[in-house]
């Protein structure tokens, strides 16, 4: 029988949750995952100083963070120096990983980080081996310990950039898509969707989101958008900053502003959005691909959420903003529902609604072995 081990790496919200979505797939066909985050076993000393250095880093000194996954997407001698440094930092966890693998005696590796199968122990490296992108952009580290079959978005790479690639590294490369949960299958319409959550359904709802942690120059943004809000209703979540939440909560209390922290409805949500302002998050961007909600994109950090932005602005299925621009792209947006309907038609062109079926389909049937064990 199929056990599947889900390796990820809980740097951001988006890794976990696409191992999260595949786990829910596979076990609804009766298939044993299980999701392994490998950060959550680096010791208890370590590991909150690369959670907060990894954030410090994004937030203080973006430079230093697009410099170097530049630099290691364009120098194959930096890659290899990087993958050996991250490789033998395993030595940390894999005994812990060993453990863990042995009580469950998984069939396959499927991997949602490009760090997971660099840290995997190398007796479960036969094992067949599975690659998920979770943003919309092939970063070459994929490649320096390849899985078997490596999964990418659809329309991200040519034909002839993905017959390259599989020759290159002797592995399968397919179009699949971003695996997102099964929720975001289910929709409603806009009037009822606004019913469910108490707002207003006869009135355009503005969604104006941070990531899980609520990052970015929020609290301006919502500042400025509530200058707007004769012309809409306007829903802030921070995530987990509760600080912001606490600073918007105090401001919104004389405005027309909702403020939330870490919601589990974001189907819901996204359904009664007449405009979703977010971070370009592959995960974020994914899901609201599958409901086409229209999108205006800000402050995309350095690295992958620069390509996911381009991705989906080179599509016409998005604007990007800046913090002096956004109220204008919104109130545009707003005042248009023929550019909203474009660019919703754009969006679900670019979306793969199968995906994370297809993901599990592919991992199952591609080879059949027996456990390392």
């Amino acid at each position: 029988m199929e056990r599947i081990i889900i390796l990820t790496m809980g740097f951001g919200s988006g890794h976990n949750a696409a191992a999260k979505a595949l786990q829910e797939e596979y076990e609804a066909r009766g298939v044993p995952a299980e999701v392994i985050d490998l950060l959550e076993l680096v010791p208890g000393s370590v590991h909150p100083f690369l959670q907060s250095g990894y954030n410090r880093m994004l937030s203080r000194f973006p430079f230093v963070y697009s410099y170097l996954y530049d630099r290691t997407n364009h120098s194959a001698w930096l890659r290899t120096f990087s993958s050996e440094i991250i490789e033998k930092t395993g030595w940390m966890i894999r005994h812990k990983v060993n453990r863990l693998l042995y009580r469950f005696a998984p069939t396959r590796v499927v991997s949602t980080h490009p760090f997971s199968l660099l840290l995997l122990p190398s007796r479960w490296r036969s094992l067949p081996t599975v690659g998920v992108l979770t943003d919309y952009e092939l970063h070459p580290l994929w490649l320096m310990e390849a899985p078997d079959l490596l999964c990418v978005p659809a329309r991200l790479l040519t034909s002839e950039q993905r017959k390259w690639l599989s020759w290159k590294w002797g592995g399968q490369l397919v179009e699949t898509g971003i695996p997102y949960s099964h929720r975001f299958r289910e929709s409603v319409s806009a009037y009822e969707a606004k019913k469910r959550l108490g707002a207003d359904p006869n009135r355009p709802l503005v969604l104006l989101m941070g990531g899980g942690l609520g990052c970015g120059p929020l609290a301006k943004l919502a500042q400025t958008l509530a200058n707007f809000t004769g012309e809409f209703q306007l829903w802030v979540l921070v995530g987990s900053n509760r600080k912001l939440w606490k600073q918007l909560s105090d401001f919104a209390a004389n405005k027309d502003v909702r403020i939330y922290g870490t919601r589990d409805d974001m189907p819901l949500l996204m359904d009664a959005a007449e405009v979703l302002v977010t971070k370009p998050g592959g995960l974020t961007v994914t899901e609201a691909m599958i409901k086409g909600v229209p999108l205006i994109l800000f402050e995309a950090l350095p690295g992958q959420e620069r390509a996911n932005l381009a991705h989906v602005v080179r599509h016409g299925a998005a604007r990007a903003a800046t913090p002096d621009t956004l109220a204008e792209e919104v109130v545009r947006l707003i005042r248009q529902p023929s550019l909203r309907d474009s660019m919703s038609d754009k969006l679900e062109l670019l979306a793969s609604p199968d995906s994370t079926r297809q993901i599990v389909d592919r991992s199952l049937y591609s080879q059949s072995w027996n456990s390392a064990l």
